[in-house]
């Protein structure tokens, strides 16, 4: 067996230097990656969340105020929002246990929201028609829904705080 040269060492880890370093790139892209990801998931719910809110405010107004024609405009833009906002969490990759948790939680609830601005739109158009017991039993119906979103979205704001 001949002995290695000092010359022979230098030359190996010449060539082993570029590979060892790309491997610790790739390790820290991947690691920022990973928290990139569950913080870009957890901005959007947060995004998402005061979008809906505010819209769940103004159907509130109209209803309070008696307006039903401005109720069912509300809640149609409440139902349309919570399914844009169902399609952007859908498309968010998370990165952690936590954070897929996060992200099935969070469709579901805006799931739960689309329903709820769907039953609210048909209370209002009920109220239009004088269907004041149809009117309650969607308003009724739209608010259980609405509450188990809020629980659904709390839990998947904490996961990725």
């Amino acid at each position: 067996m001949i002995a290695p040269t000092a010359s022979s060492i230098h030359q190996v880890s010449r060539r082993a230097l570029p590979a060892v370093a790309g491997v610790i790139i790739a390790a820290l892209i991947f690691a920022s990656a990973a928290i990139a990801t569950n913080a870009t998931l957890g901005a959007s719910l947060r995004t998402w969340s005061l979008k809906i809110g505010v819209d769940a405010h103004s159907v509130a107004l109209a209803a309070q105020n008696r307006h039903p024609r401005r109720m069912v405009s509300s809640a149609q833009r409440f139902r349309s929002d919570a399914l844009r906002a169902r399609a952007a969490i859908r498309s968010q990759r998370a990165s952690t246990i936590a954070g897929k948790q996060a992200k099935r939680l969070a469709v579901v609830a805006f799931t739960d929201y689309a329903a709820a601005g769907r039953l609210w739109a048909a209370s209002g158009q009920a109220r239009l028609h004088g269907q004041k017991a149809a009117a309650s039993r969607y308003a009724r119906s739209a608010t259980t829904f609405a509450k188990a979103g809020n629980r659904f979205l709390v839990r998947a704001g904490r996961l990725v705080r």
